[in-house]
């Protein structure tokens, strides 16, 4: 597969600072958390080369726990593996983008039609904490305030859908978050705005109980998202298979609520 790597060069000075030590596996897991935010949050962009001996070095580990990191940054799709020890964050693929959001698509929906059934009342009230929030004053003047109130919200509507699916679902949404990040600026203009019409839509179909319609909305909502970031970022790409997956998601609701 090949990436397009539409950034380079070398990390900014102080991104990565000491870590507290750990001990054997947790320092891995450690390291792994620490480099995933700074990819996630943009702060470690695309293109940039990442060697164990200097990533070691900042943080003040052994390289032992840093190549385990790398191997789980890999296998996440954040980063690929080059000669001498080194790996480079991935850039803007739209094949990565179109499977990444098929899968939400499918996935998600369903988990989101299962909550809706069982949600409780405290869960509710704190979903609407959190759609207020997003349509908030401090979400609008800050991304990171608003990409955690975000994260929030998708783990709340998908909570009561098991600790292994939404284990899954956590991961595809941190890989989504890494695009929302890095080309926050590519969007297409009102995304903001289109945003918050469907997430209150769907809480008013969580708190209602409809479970058929906050599923085929959750479904909308994402393929909205990955078809407004292929249509900025590569205009040229077929996304027609992103429209495939929902309709089938959306009819798939609609046939689990009968």
């Amino acid at each position: 597969m090949q990436y397009v790597m539409i950034k380079g060069g070398n990390l900014e000075p102080d991104v990565l600072t000491p870590l507290a030590r750990g001990e054997g596996r947790r320092t891995a897991v450690d390291v792994y958390e620490t480099l995933q935010e700074l990819i996630l949050s943009g702060r470690i962009k695309p293109g940039a080369v990442l060697t164990q001996v200097e990533v070691a070095q900042a943080l003040q580990v052994s390289r032992t726990p840093v190549r385990e990191a790398m191997r789980m940054l890999q296998e996440g799709g954040l980063v690929t593996s080059d000669p001498n020890y080194r790996s480079r964050v991935l850039g803007f693929d739209p094949m990565d983008i179109e499977a990444l959001y098929m899968k939400r698509i499918l996935l998600e929906s369903m988990a989101v039609t299962l909550t809706t059934r069982s949600m409780d009342l405290s869960t509710k009230e704190e979903l609407e904490d959190v759609v207020n929030g997003l349509e908030g004053e401090d979400a609008h003047a800050s991304f990171s305030v608003w990409q955690s109130l975000h994260r929030r919200f998708h783990a709340l509507i998908v909570s009561r859908a098991g600790a292994s699916y939404t284990a899954d679902l956590e991961a595809l949404e941190k890989r989504s978050e890494r695009y929302q990040s890095a080309y926050k600026g590519e969007h297409l203009p009102g995304w903001w705005q289109r945003g918050e019409k469907e997430h209150r839509a769907l809480f008013a179909a969580v708190k209602k109980g409809d479970a058929v319609l906050a599923g085929e909305l959750t479904a909308r909502h994402l393929a909205r998202t990955a078809l407004e970031l292929l249509a900025a970022l590569a205009p040229e790409y077929d996304s027609s298979r992103v429209r495939m997956s929902l309709h089938f998601a959306a009819a798939g609701a609609v046939a689990g609520g009968n």
